[in-house]
């Protein structure tokens, strides 16, 4: 059996379409075949645009196959990998969501810099942070100081530094190795597409 009379397809891992007129096989699938049918698959056409009224869509593996098997009846079409793929239909234009995505950052940061820096400030408080550097101050120089700033400000610095280090957003990447944050915003998406796939019809079940 060769590609002439066999065609392989496989799911993509996630599609987001922003205001589609329709889903075709090449958009949620790669496929392995000849020359002469390739083309004509992936130009086939999954969904229509009255069939994407809702956000998040389960297309199966079984749709595509039978939507092939209406153009290419005696034609052995063999699946791999995923039955299922999560496609996100967005409504919103690219520069309405440019500026939505903006106002999301904004407020989304200012929260977070109060939250850190009061979380970071109570946690001082909490261990006393100011007697502590007092202490240690008299342990270097032997002199009390209520204000030993030579040890509070490279330790303030340090604080910045550290988390600009660990979550390793802001300095130029030598390598792919993903931050801590990126590492969790993958796994946030992971579960929320693993949670849509377990709870929502996909294509096939809903006909």
């Amino acid at each position: 059996m060769d590609y002439q009379d066999a065609v392989y397809v496989q799911l993509k891992d996630s599609l987001v379409a922003v205001n589609p007129s329709c889903l075709k096989v090449r958009d949620v699938a790669i496929i392995l075949a000849g020359k002469e049918i390739k083309e004509s698959l992936l130009n086939l056409e999954i969904l229509s645009k009255k069939d994407m009224k809702k956000m998040y869509i389960v297309v199966s593996i079984l749709t595509v196959i039978e939507k092939m098997k209406e153009l290419y009846p005696d034609l052995a079409i063999i699946p791999v990998g995923e039955s299922e793929l999560l496609v996100t239909i967005e409504k919103a234009s690219k520069e309405d969501k440019n500026i939505s995505s903006y106002l999301k950052i904004a407020v989304v940061s200012s929260i977070l810099f109060v939250g850190t820096g009061l979380a970071i400030m109570n946690f001082h408080a909490d261990v006393n942070m100011g007697e502590a550097h007092k202490v240690l101050y008299k342990l270097i120089t032997g002199n009390d100081e209520n204000r030993p700033l030579i040890l509070q400000i490279p330790y303030s610095i340090g604080i910045g530094l550290g988390m600009t280090l660990f979550f390793n957003h802001f300095l130029p990447k030598h390598s792919n190795e993903p931050s801590p944050m990126e590492v969790e915003m993958y796994l946030y998406k992971q579960n929320m597409d693993e949670y849509l796939l377990n709870n929502e019809k996909n294509t096939e079940e809903s006909e």
